[in-house]
């Protein structure tokens, strides 16, 4: 891939900030800030990272260990968050994992994390700051689950692939076996959440789109919102890459069919697999820089990314959510240009474990404001309706 001008890489994920400042944080983590491993929350102390190792199959994509993060809060009420970081779609996409080197020399950044970065946690900021009293979720329970397989969470299949010098690799697209382990330890160890927020951001958002059926299932008296932070990539090639290239058996593992529009899928699918009165939530950056690298590559697209191109995606985008909440009675949507870049058309990759969680605000409402008042106060709203030339005036 070539490089977007100056892209925060939060590459289908919202974790990597400029090199330098990376490098200084991974410092500042492996010297002050290791996670202790820990099997059982009661062991450890409030708004601290514990490494979780599990039992299983479980695996990252370059066979390295995979693993769950835990903190624990002050209420019974849990986040189960699923992290991004980018795709692998083909044996050329798989070929170019993300390496904190590619920011460092420039050029091809790369697709999708190949393993867990030992500086991941030093990047969490955002709903993840539990301890932040501005934050909405002060206080809660969180299970963070990274992402190393390339596969959205849903991936089956280890493949030998060939790389353009001839070389071969095998590449694990273990995220079904990865997210089933995560679960089993969750249940083990979250008994009845007060309210439960089943999240996720870019790739992310997809997984927990996917999986939050079958978790709401498991809780059935908790209070459930699922909520996917840009998360829309639309192509063609979608149900041939789950159910060939990940070998995700999506049918019978989530009981609809992957469509071209993913994300929009899972979403109507949710509307009647998630219990009735679950709470439904999507928030867009309406020029995101980062989706649309991806879209493009993902079909692809080799011209200019000119401003065509980008309300291209932006106009796919927009119908999407503009359909679901035509049809969906219990969706809700937040979407802004918030941090517009005047030179490139296009605004920043994710909100929900960045700095401008605390910051974005359209239409007079900040992000944090419209997700806490839709979870703790039972007032769910939408904004951002103007950029949705069909839709209703949002309530607030």
């Amino acid at each position: 891939m070539r490089r977007m001008g100056k892209i925060t890489i939060y590459t289908c994920i919202g974790l990597l900030s400029l090199a330098l400042i990376a490098i200084l944080a991974i410092s500042a983590f492996v010297i002050k800030r290791p996670a202790t491993a820990t099997p059982v929350i009661t062991e450890v102390k409030p708004y601290e990272w514990n490494k979780v190792k599990l039992d299983g199959k479980v695996i990252s994509s370059d066979g390295s260990e995979y693993f769950i993060w835990n903190k624990k809060g002050e209420t019974n009420n849990w986040i189960i968050f699923f992290s991004g970081g980018g795709a692998s779609w083909d044996a050329q996409s798989a070929a170019h994992p993300i390496k904190l080197m590619n920011f460092i020399k420039g050029g091809d950044t790369g697709n999708y994390f190949q393993n867990i970065p030992f500086y991941m946690l030093t990047l969490l900021r955002g709903m993840m700051d539990t301890d932040n009293p501005a934050n909405p979720f002060h206080g809660w329970n969180v299970v963070y689950l990274p992402y190393s397989t390339g596969d959205f969470h849903i991936g089956n299949r280890t493949a030998e692939y060939k790389k353009e010098d001839g070389s071969t690799f095998t590449m694990r697209y273990n995220g079904s076996n990865n997210v089933r382990s995560s679960l089993d330890w969750i249940y083990a160890n979250v008994e009845k959440p007060g309210k439960l927020l089943i999240a996720g951001e870019s790739a992310g958002g997809f997984g927990s789109a996917f999986w939050a059926p079958e978790i709401a299932s498991h809780y059935k008296d908790s209070e459930i919102f699922q909520y996917s932070d840009s998360s829309f990539l639309k192509s063609d090639k979608w149900p041939n890459v789950v159910n060939k290239e990940w070998q995700a058996d999506f049918v019978k593992n989530f009981g609809y069919t992957p469509e071209a529009d993913i994300i929009g899928a899972a979403f109507k699918a949710n509307g009647h697999l998630l219990p009735a009165n679950t709470v439904i939530l999507q928030s867009y950056s309406v020029f995101d820089e980062i989706l649309i690298h991806f879209q493009n590559n993902i079909n692809d697209y080799k011209g200019p990314r000119d401003q065509r191109i980008i309300n291209e995606w932006s106009q796919e985008m927009r119908q999407s959510v503009s359909s679901l909440a035509a049809t969906l009675p219990n969706y809700y949507y937040y979407l802004t240009d918030y941090g517009l870049n005047a030179k490139t058309g296009t605004t920043p990759h994710t909100f929900a474990t960045r700095e401008t969680f605390f910051q974005a605000e359209q239409d007079g409402v900040k992000l944090l404001k419209w997700l806490g008042d839709a979870v703790n106060h039972q007032k769910p709203y939408s904004v951002g309706s103007k950029f949705l030339m069909t839709s209703k005036p949002a309530q607030k």
